[in-house]
């Protein structure tokens, strides 16, 4: 395990530079007096109503993960599942995708469920959400496809810096092509060998997983919660738009758009999307015409109690989750 260290904390400090560039980037365009004037007006009752729907939420996601386990024949509870989900989202914070790992982790060790079964299955929800991302990114580009387009304007890359993101893309294909094509000969033996069929064999657990929600006992369940989840990830921003005093008027399609922009910035492989969700969701406000201060302090009030929500449910879920008896 020793030789991974190394390159697992390089990862991790280019992740967290990666966060502090674009918050000294969002923070350094603003005087951050004219921030704090605008934070001092916010009414937090707002904000503490869209913390209820982000853990509302998060409930959601262990209802849904219990009904596709269930379906496989190892329903596991709602409240592991949901403990298992807030530990997940905790790391996340700290270590970009490493949460999907420790959300698998945590519940095959309480529930004795395969752990490739788990994250096959987590796969897949993360597909759905990319799915439903790429689906509000249309619903976008159809109610408010201006603005959609501005935001790339003032946020895009300069041609040379896109170029060489391509030419890069370009190599990263190259290599991956001959290394398959080189291990085409071998392919055999490989898969012959015990560390191959240890492959296999996970590899299997994890399209099992994937492939869950084809097998569902109650699939209007499962896209229900799906689109309850994706509903209180709209709301939960919207209503923090009526915690300002200049963001208050904003419309449903215009709130849609800053959803977008923020879930843009979350997307991003940065600690718990600080710096990028700052940016984006504070140029998203540029975009609507409002001066860039009040979207830094719409961002930083909206992320720092959605952070704090996600801090306080994971230590829930990890005080929660050693309460439950093991399953052996």
């Amino acid at each position: 395990m020793a030789p991974f260290r190394i390159p697992a904390l390089l990862k991790f400090s280019l992740f967290v530079a990666l966060a502090l560039g674009l918050l000294w980037s969002a923070f350094q365009q603003v005087d951050f007096a004219d921030v704090m004037v605008q934070l001092q007006q916010t009414q937090w009752g707002w904000i503490g109503l869209s913390i209820v729907l982000g853990y509302l939420a998060v409930i959601s996601r262990g209802m849904r993960w219990n009904l596709v386990l269930r379906s496989m024949g190892h329903g596991v509870g709602t409240w592991p599942a949901t403990h298992a989900t807030s530990i997940g989202y905790m790391v996340n914070m700290a270590i970009p995708r490493a949460g999907e790992v420790a959300r698998a982790t945590a519940l095959s060790r309480k529930k004795k469920v395969p752990f490739n079964t788990l994250f096959g299955t987590i796969i897949m929800e993360r597909t759905i959400d990319l799915l439903m991302l790429g689906g509000m990114f249309l619903l976008t580009l159809t109610v408010a496809s201006e603005y959609i387009d501005s935001l790339f304007e003032v946020t895009a890359n300069t041609g040379a810096s896109a170029e060489e993101s391509s030419l890069w893309s370009t190599v990263a294909l190259a290599i991956i092509v001959l290394v398959a094509a080189a291990a085409i000969p071998f392919r055999k033996p490989l898969l012959a060998s015990a560390i191959g069929q240890k492959f296999l064999a996970f590899a299997m657990g994890l399209w099992d997983g994937f492939k869950s929600v084809l097998k569902l006992d109650n699939p209007w369940a499962f896209w229900g919660h799906t689109l309850f989840i994706w509903s209180c990830y709209f709301v939960m921003i919207y209503v923090c738009f009526f915690a300002f005093p200049f963001s208050a008027d904003l419309s449903l399609d215009q709130g849609l758009f800053v959803m977008v922009a923020a879930s843009l910035g979350i997307v991003i492989p940065t600690p718990g999307g600080v710096g990028s969700y700052h940016w984006l969701v504070s140029m998203a406000f540029v975009v609507l015409g409002h001066d860039y201060a009040s979207g830094l302090a719409f961002a930083t009030v909206v992320h720092a109690s959605q952070s704090l929500m996600l801090i306080l449910s994971g230590a829930i879920g990890m005080v929660g989750l050693q309460q439950i008896p093991k399953t052996n």
